[in-house]
């Protein structure tokens, strides 16, 4: 085993995917996955805000393991990222690695390690804590299950919790929800506007809102305008999306959430972001029946509500016949 740091560029990611294709080949969205995973890296290589410090563990010239130190200036100072992690089921290979890992961090001023995110927390980080092994959603990162009990031996301070769950019956949130929480939106001066296409105009909105509300997450960086393009252009969106649903208050777009399309019969649902202001009126109610509706209408059998932060629940929104079939974990490591 040879452990090498090494100097990134666009062309030393071509190692590390060709691992990721040999993992992870047969997997459904393989494309899609390997499609992101490269805009991360790309991400963290063309980004004055960002110091990528790469480690490759090899076996017998074969690049067998993997992970990065990630120094963004704007995280609190002595605090990084690390990310674009990959190991086999060797505990000794991956101790090996994680030692490598610490002592680089710590020759450059680093205490504190968050992760594993893969450039920062606006880009795919979690690693599975239990799963029910149903094939991984587009937007989901890969990730083996024992990751998740290797990084708990190194003991982190803190973990962060998330969900990914399904849904295949409407009715009881249809029920449950009612009518009402959506009909009370004209009376109050909102309403909810749907869209196939994202112009760049609600895009910058979706920019704002979203740093707005996102600002004291865990690992919040702010992405500048140029960044957040980047990673949410237009087109990019456009490409996924089923539906754009737009929460107006007047004129004014107060909170948004998005459905892509799995496949025929399934959609993906993202978190529901409401400005905080506007939090506690039920309007994420309303939003979540018209998107049940819509579903219902449309003829999909199943919705996915992908990653959601424990606790980060809608008000009395029905958990009855959701099933959760993936939770994940990042950490915090103090070094």
């Amino acid at each position: 085993m040879n452990i090498k740091k090494y100097q990134p560029n666009p062309s030393s990611v071509n190692n590390l995917i060709k691992l990721l294709q040999e993992k992870y080949g047969e997997s459904k969205n393989i494309g899609y996955f390997l499609s992101d995973f490269n805009k991360a890296f790309s991400f963290c290589l063309n980004n004055e805000n960002i110091q990528l410090h790469p480690i490759a563990v090899f076996d017998q010239d074969c690049l067998c393991a993997h992970i990065a130190l990630i120094i963004d200036k704007r995280l609190p100072k002595g605090e990084a990222f690390f990310g674009f992690m990959e190991t086999p089921k060797d505990i000794s290979i991956f101790n090996s690695m994680w030692n490598s890992l610490v002592t680089e961090a710590h020759e450059r001023g680093i205490s504190v390690l968050k992760g594993p995110v893969n450039g920062s927390i606006w880009h795919q980080y979690r690693c599975i804590k239990e799963t029910d092994s149903s094939t991984f959603f587009k937007t989901e990162l890969f990730c083996e299950p024992y990751y998740y009990d290797f990084l708990v031996s190194n003991k982190p301070n803190t973990e962060i919790l998330y969900y990914s769950a399904s849904r295949e019956q409407y009715d009881v949130v249809l029920r449950m929800i009612t009518e009402d929480s959506h009909e009370k939106l004209n009376i109050a001066g909102f309403s909810i506007k749907t869209s196939k296409q994202v112009t760049l105009e609600e895009l910058g909105t979706i920019a704002t809102i979203s740093k707005t509300i996102f600002q004291n997450s865990w690992g919040y960086t702010e992405l500048n305008e140029r960044e957040f393009m980047q990673l949410y252009s237009s087109e990019k969106l456009s490409e996924h999306l089923n539906t754009l649903y737009l929460l107006y208050k007047g004129e004014n777009i107060i909170g948004f959430c998005s459905t892509s399309k799995e496949d025929n019969t399934t959609l993906v649902l993202k978190t529901i972001c409401i400005l905080p202001s506007y939090q506690g009126l039920g309007l994420g109610n309303a939003l979540a029946y018209k998107i049940h509706l819509d579903a219902k209408d449309d003829g999909f059998e199943k919705i996915i509500y992908a990653l959601i932060r424990e606790g980060n629940n809608i008000k009395n929104f029905p958990k009855e016949e959701a099933t959760i079939f993936r939770r994940y974990a990042t950490f915090e490591f103090k070094i």
